[in-house]
């Protein structure tokens, strides 16, 4: 009965990031191929098995901030973002990159996604295993932690086909690597300050956790917006350009519409669970942040899962050919 339990609490950790992965392969799985899609889904995974093994160096390198801000600031890019993305970091620039069938910038773009939801599938399940209240913490992580994970991807994933296309390259690797580790980071903040709330005792906490609460409602929604415009950019313009990528294969028709539907699901129930998180901002700060924060990826999500190439994509003839 215990190994059946665990089983659940695995299957309900692994069950977010499985619908995200599942969306991205239904409109990659031409174009990266299955082979380099399993392989980088993979590194996700060991990516986050590096990032546990030298645990200890990073728990060092943040013990020695002060109690409150400093803390807090250590804990989100030191403790989490810089070790978390530059591990994905390396394994996309030197495993990915040279896979014999990584032969596009869109390549590189999924497969940031991909590692991103590998990592974010191993992280959540570990935390789940370890926590009494693996549903409701399951549940606010499946809405806020695995999507960001995905965001940074899709960043990382943005820079790093720009540079394989040749557009300054040198420059477009670096900021692979340090803009996901700054959206990261400032994600993080928030949620580390409100730890030390509970620990340090700040003359204003109120004020504190406002502020903390209305900077991560700002970074959810700068990044909500950014990632939709990649992901415009990547799955639906790309397409109308005569020369960006080789392999470029639109996703079949059978394979889009049923994310459209299950995108018109996640627009309509965010923006209501969002609305009445609204309402309760009003009278109840805490209870309204409850609802409002958890609301803002999934309707992102839901606005990319409704994303479709454009019809005139299949007039250019290494398109149309394909």
């Amino acid at each position: 009965m215990e190994l059946l339990g665990k089983l659940v609490i695995i299957a309900f950790a692994l069950f977010p990031a499985a619908v995200l992965t599942a969306f991205l392969v239904s409109h990659y799985r031409q174009r990266m191929g299955l082979r380099l899609i399993v392989r980088t889904l993979s590194l996700g995974v060991i990516s986050g098995l590096l990032v546990l093994a030298v645990g200890y160096i990073i728990r060092w390198a943040t013990s020695f901030a002060a109690p409150g801000v400093e803390t807090a600031l250590a804990s989100a890019f030191i403790g989490a973002a810089g070790p978390e993305e530059l591990v994905k970091f390396l394994l996309l620039y030197f495993i990915v990159q040279e896979h014999k069938d990584c032969d596009s910038g869109g390549d590189l773009f999924c497969a940031a996604m991909l590692i991103a939801l590998g990592f974010a599938g191993l992280e959540n399940a570990l935390y789940l295993l370890n926590s009494p209240d693996w549903l409701g913490l399951g549940t606010m992580r499946g809405v806020l932690s695995i999507p960001a994970h995905v965001v940074f991807g899709a960043v990382m994933g943005l820079f790093a086909a720009r540079a394989y296309r040749g557009r300054s390259p040198a420059l477009n690797w670096t900021l692979a690597l340090l803009v996901p580790i700054l959206g990261h980071g400032l994600y993080d903040f928030p949620l580390m300050m409100w730890n030390e709330l509970s620990y340090v005792p700040f003359n204003n906490p109120t004020q504190v956790w406002r502020e903390m609460f209305w900077l991560l409602m700002a970074v959810l929604i700068a990044s909500s917006a950014a990632t939709f415009y990649i992901c415009r950019r990547e799955m639906v313009e790309i397409f109308s350009q005569d020369s960006e990528d080789a392999d470029i294969h639109p996703p079949a028709r059978w394979a889009i519409r049923p994310w459209r539907k299950i995108g018109t699901v996640f627009v309509l129930g965010s923006a209501a669970v969002g609305l009445v998180g609204l309402w309760f901002v009003q009278s109840d700060e805490y209870r309204g942040a409850f609802l409002l924060a958890p609301s803002v990826f999934p309707h992102a999500f839901g606005w990319i899962m409704r994303l479709q190439p454009p019809e005139t994509s299949f007039g250019v003839a290494r398109i149309a050919e394909r």
